[in-house]
């Protein structure tokens, strides 16, 4: 039993530090030539494109972002994907003479890839950044994109933030794949994106978009874009400086926490991107020995080892991991862990148990990967 402890900790120590230990470093390193260039993106040269549907109750700190911020790029367009309430009139209300728009999707086209598609469809400038309606952004948001160099993608933060002190471990499992993220970026590439925060070259957009092999799939637009250029070898980039954050409020209940995870498994799943596969296999292989572990070491009643062995555990992790949350200050978050850490497999077991046969909703919608419309 001691031989298979220290074994799983020499793996597994050896696996964090490098993700989290060299990965996230040489990532930052990175991030500081990216800023380091005569020729920048202006904002004259962006579009912003923010598709909604219905909402009217979340879209106020968004709107107010807007109104706040030092600068603005060219445009704005709204693209509305079929709303029955207020946000409509809200936002022109609330905007005034600011250089927006408002589009509306076609009568038969549901879904946010295809409201994304008319506002690009309409997008005159060389960039275009997808935002989502339900965040904000600090004053120099915009500012921060103007430092930085040209790109055909810029994988752009999104942070959780936490209302009541539950929702801080839904906050945690983002982070944690972001971190993930933005270290396997530094060693490789990432494999994940969010267009709630996407800045795109609007001609590479053109040139390597596939919308047809994922049209049937009402969401998804970032994963599938960020294969479509990570197979035509495009110039990608993930970019985490806190001041080009945009924030957003956790899943308000359990059941929404599991709704959203469940979409992002299902599209991760039909991207078939193997480095990303081979990762999800590895982490419940470890997750599985782990606990497989201390369940031993409890049914034999060696309870201070296994006390011993889950303290190490989460004590690596927490040290690891605390530069990329002191980052975006998320230190509630950050002291959560250990609970996490135990609700974790009880998590990934009802994650795994319920994929097959639960199909989420989204926006009123059907929003599983064998739907179509």
């Amino acid at each position: 039993m001691i031989e298979n402890l220290v074994f799983f900790f020499v793996g597994y120590i050896s696996l964090l530090f490098l993700f989290l230990g060299i990965g996230l470093r040489m990532q930052w390193k990175k991030e500081l030539s990216y800023l380091d260039s005569e020729i920048t993106v202006q904002l004259a040269d962006i579009t912003v494109i923010i598709p909604f549907r219905n909402e009217e109750k979340r879209i106020s700190d968004l709107l107010n972002s807007i109104l706040n911020s030092n600068k603005l790029p060219a445009k704005i367009i709204f693209v509305d994907d079929h709303s029955d309430d207020a946000t409509v009139s809200l936002i022109k209300n609330t905007l005034g003479n600011l250089a927006f728009e408002i589009l509306h999707a076609p009568i038969g086209g549901n879904g946010k890839k295809i409201a994304l598609r008319l506002g690009i469809s309409k997008t005159q400038t060389p960039f275009f950044l997808t935002l989502d309606a339900d965040i904000s952004f600090k004053k120099n948001y915009f500012e921060q994109l103007e430092k930085l160099s040209s790109a055909d993608l810029y994988i752009l933060p999104v942070v959780l933030i936490a209302k009541r002190w539950f929702e801080h471990f839904f906050e945690v499992d983002l982070l944690l794949v972001n971190a993930l993220n933005t270290g396997l970026c530094g060693l490789k590439r990432p494999i994940l994106a969010s267009g709630a925060n996407l800045l795109v070259r609007k001609a590479a957009f053109e040139k390597f978009d596939c919308h047809d092999t994922h049209a049937h799939i009402p969401s998804g637009d970032d994963i599938y874009l960020l294969r479509d250029f990570r197979n035509a070898k495009a110039d990608i980039r993930v970019f985490t400086q806190p001041d080009s954050q945009v924030t957003t409020e956790t899943p308000q209940s359990l059941s929404e926490f599991i709704h959203q995870r469940l979409r992002w498994i299902a599209k991760t799943g039909d991207v078939k991107d193997h480095l990303s596969t081979s990762l999800a296999v590895s982490q419940l292989l470890l997750t599985v020995g782990f606990f497989s572990l201390v369940f031993y070491l409890l049914i034999h009643q060696y309870f201070q080892v296994a006390f011993f062995v889950f303290a190490l555990k989460v004590g690596v992790d927490m040290i690891l991991l605390l530069p990329f949350f002191l980052r975006f200050r998320r230190i509630k978050a950050w002291l959560s862990l250990p609970i996490y850490q135990l609700l974790f497999p009880f998590y990934n077991l009802f994650i795994l148990a319920a994929l097959p046969f639960f199909t989420p909703i989204w926006k009123g919608r059907k929003a599983g990967v064998g739907e179509r419309n």
